[in-house]
């Protein structure tokens, strides 16, 4: 059987790739150093593959047909928005056919993809842990932007399913699972429902499968001129460390978070708390350290939160 070995929950935001690389005394230093030493935690653990949790950005889905839980679990290829990583990346079959088969067995009927594209939701994490795209994954989308979206305690419930179903396969591996997303953060509406948004945006969020690789240089455009304005958004710190506080005390609160006050204090982009809430679940430990900083500069509260079991580590990883 397949042993789950930690769980490492981190934000991610495109500023992260395209701005200037942060030092200590620069926006985003003390987050990016943090996920450094992640990176050398996730390395020392040495998984045979990692799950991760992230929300897709009108990229990889849409309103053609908008499920809750996708699971890929043949090819999977980045879409290479914002620098991170593009075209195929490894992908741990056997464990992820496993999967999608447990959590059906478990009374959840996500969709499953054969030819699943991600963008930086779910790539730009596992490239910072992993920059040489050397572990298989298994990638899982968790609608967290295009409503009517899964509650977080589904969410919560779907990821407890994926972390029994990891454990009952007969991979024998050593699994990291990831969440991806949040904290605070104000970004434009991917919502077809949403009455502000113009009809060519509403269009594109229904039919626009065939129209993203032509629309990304405007929308990273977009981006850039936020950057070369030194523009920043909102971000609500206080809100943010309100939560990695309770989710350290009790990491179960991830279950329990209210929509309305996710929506009023952290932003629409704070659902994508609901990949920290699956992740988390799948882990099914406490969550033992966190840590934060207030990026306005990237449009976004950058927290991580992470646990892992020492016994886990190699012996040869500490010598």
């Amino acid at each position: 059987m397949a042993s789950v070995i930690a769980c490492i929950n981190l934000s991610h935001s495109p500023f992260w790739n395209i701005a200037p690389a942060p030092v200590p005394s620069t926006p985003g230093g003390h987050f990016t150093a943090a996920v450094d030493e992640l990176r050398h935690l996730a390395a020392s653990l040495a998984p045979d593959a990692v799950v991760v949790f992230g929300p897709d950005h009108a990229r990889g889905l849409f309103y053609d047909l908008m499920p809750p839980f996708t699971i890929g679990v043949e090819r999977v290829q980045g879409i290479g928005d914002y620098d991170t990583p593009s075209g195929d990346l490894p992908v741990a079959v056997r464990l992820a056919g496993q999967v999608f088969t447990g959590v059906t067995r478990r009374g959840f009927d996500p969709a499953i993809s054969l030819d699943l594209r991600i963008d930086h939701g779910l790539t730009q994490v596992y490239g910072k842990l992993f920059p040489h795209l050397d572990v298989p994954l298994l990638p899982i989308v968790i609608n967290s932007g295009c409503p009517p979206l899964p509650s977080f305690s589904r969410a919560w419930a779907f990821g407890a399913a994926v972390g029994a179903a990891i454990r009952d396969s007969d991979t024998d591996g050593r699994v990291l699972v990831v969440g991806s997303g949040g904290l605070s953060h104000w970004p434009n509406s991917t919502s077809a429902l949403d009455p502000s948004i113009t009809d060519e945006w509403r269009d594109f969020l229904i039919r626009g499968r065939d129209r993203v690789t032509a629309l990304e240089p405007a929308r990273r455009e977009r981006l850039e001129q936020i950057a070369a304005g030194e523009a920043t958004g909102y971000v609500n710190a206080d809100w943010d460390l309100d939560v990695l506080t309770r989710m350290t005390t009790d990491a179960r609160i991830l279950g329990e978070l209210d929509v309305e006050d996710v929506e009023r204090a952290g932003g629409p982009g704070a659902h994508e708390l609901r990949t920290w809430a699956a992740a988390t679940a799948a882990w099914g430990g406490p969550l033992e350290y966190s840590c934060y900083e207030a990026v306005p500069e990237w449009i976004t509260g950058m927290g991580v939160s992470a646990s892992h079991d020492p016994a886990s580590v190699p012996v040869d990883a500490t010598a």
